[in-house]
């Protein structure tokens, strides 16, 4: 679906031309035609206007989806309220025609009349399942490699249900998968389907609306995510708006919120200053450096590994538990290493030495998925330990005894003699360390 009608609803428009902006970006860039029509009204919102007349809201939930049925239209909003409400509209008058044949007695007073035959679809659901994570990666420019996201899906984008049936009420993981195709490490975290808390702030009641956005921050710096990315405005408000008041009462809460379509369309190389990254309260700065700060490390890393195979490593360490030495020694996660170096840290991986408990067993490559397997990975890493200085002794003192002997250990002539066995031949050491110099030299 590339041609529909979209219903940007209340708050975007009004509080957040930017998350506008950068959707209509993301529009264009993924060749879609966009219709907006006159007359539309909020949609409505459900907490102050279903708690006085639930008439009112069906009524004017309809109107405006009956607007959009007589262009010839579907309808993409970017709304988590919008959505919820056109589409429990579209499931109650679905199953109550009296409810449906009142309202269209009414509608007819302006020439409308609501048939119910339109697709309605949320803009991540427009992105993931009309679009496809495939296509919308392919348009990525500057990947997110190496950046920790989190992702909130607000409670409207997935319930109530049967209403909408997008993706699963309680586990869902579209939005993550999009935003993982975009290059990003998505990070879980304990609070991620805790509900914003927002509307606590349209019925009077502030401190519970920052209490529950405080306390997903806090779980959100304590996994040390480099941004939060959201599908909703209100949520955005939240976690942004909110934030801001949380961090001029002196707490120590700093965490840059996206909507989804301003990440996408960073990635698709629009500058922060197109889009209007500035118009946030809380500053998006601190992830737009360390993302040009990942730029850099990529950049090194590239030089010993293949990127792309680490990134695609990290963002799904399904084989945590494989690793047979993580069975009896907790303290070694490969996985969380791998996550290390994408993260810019090779040096400390070098340094602290953890790389080394690697068997090369080569079991992760055999259960790899994707047929990558770390132990190539942790391979090259013992050379570059090596070569920094940093490697056991060892290792060291056993590379040395074979330039010499042509072997790791002396045979025990002895035992040998003992069991009726001839003496060894003579060793090619030396032809070894002469071969090794005489390329060390032939480079020079």
């Amino acid at each position: 679906m590339k041609d529909f009608a979209v219903f940007w609803g209340c708050t975007i428009p009004a509080r957040f031309p930017f998350i506008e902006k950068a959707t209509r970006l993301v529009f264009d860039d993924l060749g879609a035609t966009v219709h907006e029509l006159e007359g539309h009204t909020c949609c409505p919102e459900g907490v102050l206007v279903k708690a006085n007349d639930e008439n009112a809201f069906y009524t004017a939930a309809a109107r405006n989806l009956a607007i959009i049925e007589k262009a010839g239209l579907d309808v993409v909003t970017p709304c988590n309220g919008c959505y919820s409400t056109f589409k429990e509209a579209y499931s109650h008058l679905a199953t109550d025609w009296r409810a449906k044949e009142a309202i269209n007695e009414r509608l007819v007073r302006e020439g409308l009349h609501y048939d119910g035959q339109l697709k309605i679809e949320h803009f991540a659901e427009w992105l993931v399942d009309e679009m496809g994570t495939g296509l919308v990666a392919s348009k990525i420019t500057k990947p997110f490699w190496g950046m920790r996201i989190a992702v909130h899906y607000g409670c409207h984008l997935l319930r109530p249900q049967p209403a909408v049936r997008w993706d699963d009420p309680m586990h869902p993981r579209k939005v993550e998968d999009m935003v993982a195709a975009l290059g990003a490490r998505v990070v879980d975290y304990p609070t991620k389907m805790q509900c914003c808390g927002g509307a606590l702030d349209r019925v009077g009641e502030r401190e519970g609306s920052l209490a529950f956005a405080r306390r997903k921050l806090t779980d959100l710096m304590r996994e040390e995510v480099d941004a939060l990315v959201v599908v909703c405005p209100s949520c955005f408000q939240q976690f942004d708006l909110n934030q801001a008041a949380l961090q001029r009462a002196k707490e120590d809460i700093n965490v840059p919120v996206f909507f989804l379509s301003e990440l996408i369309a960073l990635g698709m190389g629009h500058s922060p200053e197109e889009i209007g990254l500035d118009m946030h309260r809380v500053s998006v700065q601190p992830f737009l450096d360390k993302w040009s700060d990942r730029e850099a490390d990529k950049a090194r890393l590239g030089a010993f590994f293949d990127v792309s195979l680490l990134g695609k490593c990290s963002t799904c360490t399904a084989c945590k538990d494989d690793c047979p030495v993580c069975k009896v020694d907790p303290t070694f996660q490969p996985t969380e290493i791998i996550g290390e170096l994408v993260r810019g840290h090779l040096d400390d991986v070098l340094a602290e030495g953890q790389l080394w408990k690697c068997l090369e067993c080569y079991t992760c490559q055999e259960l790899c998925h994707s047929d990558i397997g770390m132990a190539e990975t942790f391979r090259k890493l013992k050379e570059l330990a090596m070569a920094a200085g940093s490697g056991p002794e060892s290792v060291s003192a056993a590379y040395s005894e074979f330039l010499k002997s042509g072997v790791l250990g002396k045979p025990r002539e002895s035992a040998r003699k003992k069991l009726g066995l001839a003496p060894l031949p003579q060793t090619g050491g030396d032809a070894v360390a002469r071969l090794l110099t005489d390329d060390v030299e032939g480079v020079e």
